[in-house]
């Protein structure tokens, strides 16, 4: 018997907790070769539980930084998608990824990317190059409607391997050339490959959407700037908690609206970043129990337009004026400059995603296959 195998049927020696703690804790890459070596670690790589488990393993600090920008040719904009390599960056090198369609990169939710093109959903997941094409949504709308806005929220379902999507769309009424006052809502269920309602019957929200980029996500919560229909001045934040599918509006802290904010996820709470355009400091608030904390303030910055977020609750990720990405270490307190990416001109902004690897399959099993797998010996592997 080869070494390699006298390694596979040692392993097969561990006791179960133990091999599970180590699969739990090896790339995706890794993982889907190790599919292919026996049925047994086949099983337990495709199972939900394992699925789920290594999504806790590989947490904010075996993330990687993921960017989309524009970049103009003499053919208009394109879109971008660049991975930084170094998950530390201290190496600032990245390479590009081809997209499956160039549409919105909305996400990433476990590790999932939603594409909006028209009524048509496609999630994609980097890591396993997967791609699943919803349903299209598009024969469930009002008569005369057409999309407007767009925007898709991604969740597991807790220890099933069912996920949901929730897609939330303001419509434009093609027959008296006007937008629906509210936004109109959805949920498609991989178990049931199909379009329903929300679990409180709810298909339209009385809310404008400030920016449906402009979201965070916290255990299973996603959170967006809106005002109601109607009343531009009433500046609030909605959540949604996939598990029940209710909506919740939120007051936000007591400070004047500006659209360079930005709501992320910071240690374990919700904090909202706030550009001061009157002294360029950046206001940190936290969330503790549905009331705002003022953190912290950082700054002046000069030539900042907006902060981008949080990397590895230690940074603040900045897109500045001139098309560079910037990041301030809160620890040492220093700016470094991760390179330029943009023109710098309003509306190309620099959209960043704190990217984790994720197992989860987008296909059926009837999909997949292992057709680019070698041989495997299952008579020596003992496994039949």
């Amino acid at each position: 018997m080869s070494s390699a195998l006298t390694n596979i049927a040692s392993s097969m020696l561990m006791p179960e907790d133990v091999r599970l703690e180590i699969l739990s804790r090896l790339p995706v890459k890794s993982l889907m070769r190790l599919r292919c070596v026996c049925k047994s670690w086949y099983a337990l790589i495709e199972n939900p539980k394992f699925i789920s488990k290594h999504l806790e393993n590989f947490n904010d600090e075996n993330a990687h930084l993921m960017i989309s920008y524009q970049v103009y040719d003499d053919n208009g904009p394109n879109s971008v998608t660049s991975l930084f390599k170094d998950k530390t960056l201290v190496d600032l090198s990245y390479e590009n990824i081809q997209r499956p369609i160039s549409r919105e990169l909305l996400g990433p939710y476990d590790g999932i990317f939603c594409l909006c093109d028209g009524g048509l959903i496609t999630l994609w997941n980097p890591a396993t190059k997967e791609c699943r094409t919803l349903p299209n949504y598009k024969k469930n709308l009002p008569a005369f409607a057409t999309f407007l806005k767009r925007n898709a929220i991604f969740g597991l379902c807790d220890g099933s391997g069912d996920y949901k999507v929730v897609f939330i769309c303001k419509l434009w009424n093609e027959k008296i050339q006007d937008a629906y006052e509210h936004a109109h809502v959805a949920v498609y269920t991989s178990s049931t490959d199909s379009w329903r309602v929300s679990k409180g019957n709810i298909k339209w929200i009385p809310y404008v959407f400030e920016s449906y980029y402009n979201n965070a996500n916290l255990n299973g919560v996603f959170y967006w700037f809106v005002s109601r229909a109607g009343d531009f001045h009433s500046k609030l934040i909605l959540l949604f908690r996939i598990s029940d599918e209710e909506f919740q509006e939120i007051q936000r802290p007591c400070i004047p609206y500006t659209p360079f904010e930005s709501l992320a996820p910071l240690n374990g709470s919700i904090a909202l970043l706030h550009l001061d355009e009157s002294n360029q400091y950046i206001e940190i608030w936290v969330m503790n129990e549905m009331n705002w904390i003022q953190q912290f303030a950082i700054g002046p910055f000069l030539g900042v337009k907006s902060p981008c977020g949080f990397w590895k609750n230690n940074a603040v990720l900045m897109d500045s004026n001139n098309g560079k990405l910037l990041l301030y270490d809160l620890v040492v307190q220093e700016v470094r400059d991760l390179g330029r990416f943009s023109s710098g001109e309003l509306g190309a902004a620099i959209l960043i995603y704190c990217y984790k690897e994720s197992l989860i399959r987008l296909k059926g099993e009837e999909e997949d296959s292992l057709s680019d797998s070698f041989d495997i010996p299952w008579h020596i592997m003992g496994e039949y």
